[in-house]
């Protein structure tokens, strides 16, 4: 059934649309609606368009005015839809005079009526009432683009390409700050191994997916910004007849919502670092006054009065190359399920967590918190290597912050020194390496392991005798000598020779209690001294 102008006048933005003239040509037919704000746009015209112009290229121009009227006519326009009170004050009387003449209707849009109210269910009622075939392509894609230009967000887009494939469509989003609508159903995510078939194609495929109502064979298009899927539009089942339409259909989309998302992310990236900028300079300039302090973190929802403390999460593998502040969005959204209200950046090639605790509120009921987060974290990040360093409570103002600071910083660097390498490391698990963490004379430090382990280090860099790693063993065991022998896979007399020579090179007696804390203490000093950045 073909749409004439007179029927869309019952539609959408053009309801409150006024006929102005050109009455005698209301039952043209429609079979496009497009927007005219380019000068040359007649010449690639195809006829029964519906016209949507401000008149801005031909503003100054009363004689190309009048001969745009002209034009339409002679390429069998539908109608024009005039909106003026922008760049001319009212539709010119040539226009109307011509439009009369020809019986091309002219339709007034009033000034509070925009584009985006006429041209998405006009092309809805259009695409609606006939089969889309192939031909229908250009003008499909054309109206997604003119969609995607008034920048409405991403709704009107999904809702126009639901039309256009006449199935349901759904967009989904890695990152939080990239706004979707939810899904109508529920349903399953992609899977691992989907997503990474969509990032090898990068073009719409076919997949099954799992929703409330089974399995259901699907379109899925990646949203790819950098050779990276940040996101996926999928049509919820297809004809095989108008595959190749809708998978067309769904590459274009999804160039355009990259685009949408490169916007968002853009600005996404420039408020994170302001974001990260701020919790800088509050743990490490000392020079800030709480006023400004709390001026600049009044936007992140800091405030002095609230009592804080703070983690440092720290990666290793693929996961250090992603992009910093991508990975911080990850880790907000995880943790603010734990600790709501909690601000990230990214500073030192790390993510730092300012969390809100309840005042008074215990460091074992903090640990215990931390280490149920773990496992959420590794799994949504997929993260090889993945540390979560934790500083204590110290009540509230900024001096309480930044002991807390430090501390997680303390337990992140020095946590990789403990038995077994914990993935999450309380300040207070650093047992002996908390009072290390103190010296700020790394000079002195480094002297004191040169005088207790360093020349076994030395030693053992042309020797096969591992006596470092005889003398930890040594000490894990609790100076047993057969528990050791065992660990270390040799004979209780060979542990005994290396013993000896532990004790010859480093100087130290192994008999004595002064000598076997120096060389203890000494081992603890060269963990310290292989993570932490100050020694490189």
């Amino acid at each position: 059934m073909a749409i004439t102008v007179k029927n869309l006048m019952k539609i959408g933005g053009l309801r409150l649309c006024k006929v102005v003239a050109g009455h005698r040509g209301l039952e043209r037919e429609v079979k496009l609606a497009t927007i005219m704000e380019v000068p040359d746009i007649v010449r690639w015209l195809k006829g029964d368009e519906l016209i949507l112009t401000s008149l801005f290229p031909i503003k100054d121009d009363p004689e190309a005015q009048k001969q745009l009227v002209r034009q339409l006519h002679e390429i069998g326009t539908a109608a024009l839809a005039i909106k003026p009170h922008r760049f001319v004050d009212e539709i010119p009387p040539s226009v109307l005079e011509e439009a009369d003449l020809y019986a091309l209707p002219v339709i007034e849009i009033p000034e509070e009526i925009s584009y985006l109210d006429i041209l998405p269910p006009v092309m809805n009622v259009i695409f609606d009432r006939k089969v889309v075939l192939q031909e229908d392509l250009e003008q499909a894609s054309r109206l997604l683009h003119e969609i995607s230009l008034n920048e409405q967000g991403i709704e009107p887009l999904i809702d126009a390409l639901g039309r256009l494939t006449k199935n349901t469509i759904t967009v989904e989003s890695l990152l939080s700050y990239m706004k979707v609508p939810p899904l109508p159903f529920a349903a399953a995510p992609l899977t691992s191994q989907q997503q990474r078939e969509l990032a090898v194609i990068k073009r719409p495929v076919r997949l099954s997916r799992h929703s409330e109502h089974g399995e259901t064979d699907c379109i899925v298009a990646p949203i790819m910004l950098d050779g990276q899927i940040y996101g996926n539009i999928t049509c919820w089942a297809f004809d095989m007849e108008h595959l190749e339409m809708d998978l067309a259909l769904l590459e274009k989309a999804s160039t355009l919502l990259s685009l949408e998302f490169l916007r968002l992310k853009v600005r996404f990236d420039v408020e994170q670092q302001y974001k990260s900028d701020f919790l800088r300079e509050l743990f490490i300039n000392e020079s800030l006054v709480p006023e400004d302090v709390q001026e600049r973190g009044r936007p992140y929802g800091f405030s002095l009065d609230t009592s804080y403390i703070c983690m440092v999460l720290r990666f290793e593998g693929q996961e250090r190359a992603s992009n910093p502040f991508d990975l911080g969005d990850h880790a907000e959204r995880i943790i603010r399920e734990f600790y709501p209200g909690t601000i990230t950046g990214f500073l030192r090639q790390a993510v730092y967590c300012l969390c809100p605790v309840e005042p008074g509120e215990e460091d074992a009921a903090i640990k215990q918190r931390a280490r149920q987060m773990a496992d959420p974290l590794k799994k949504q990040l997929s993260a090889k290597g993945f540390q979560l360093g934790i500083g204590r409570y110290h009540g509230t103002g900024l001096a309480a912050v930044r002991e807390s600071f430090r501390e997680a910083e303390k337990a992140i660097l020095l946590g990789a020194a403990l038995p077994k390498r914990p993935s999450v490391i309380h300040f207070d698990d650093l047992g002996i390496y908390r009072l290390l963490a103190q010296f700020r004379d790394t000079a002195e430090l480094r002297h004191f392991f040169e005088e207790t382990v360093g020349k076994l280090y030395q030693y053992d860099r042309s020797s096969d005798l591992d006596l470092i790693k005889t003398l930890r063993l040594y000490f894990q065991h609790n100076e047993t000598l057969t528990e050791t022998a065992q660990a270390l896979f040799i004979h209780v007399n060979t542990l005994k020779y290396r013993l000896r020579r532990i004790e010859k090179i480093s100087g130290h007696s192994l008999q004595q209690s002064e000598g076997k804390l120096m060389l203890h203490l000494g081992l603890k000093v060269a963990e310290m001294i292989s993570d932490d950045y100050r020694f490189h």
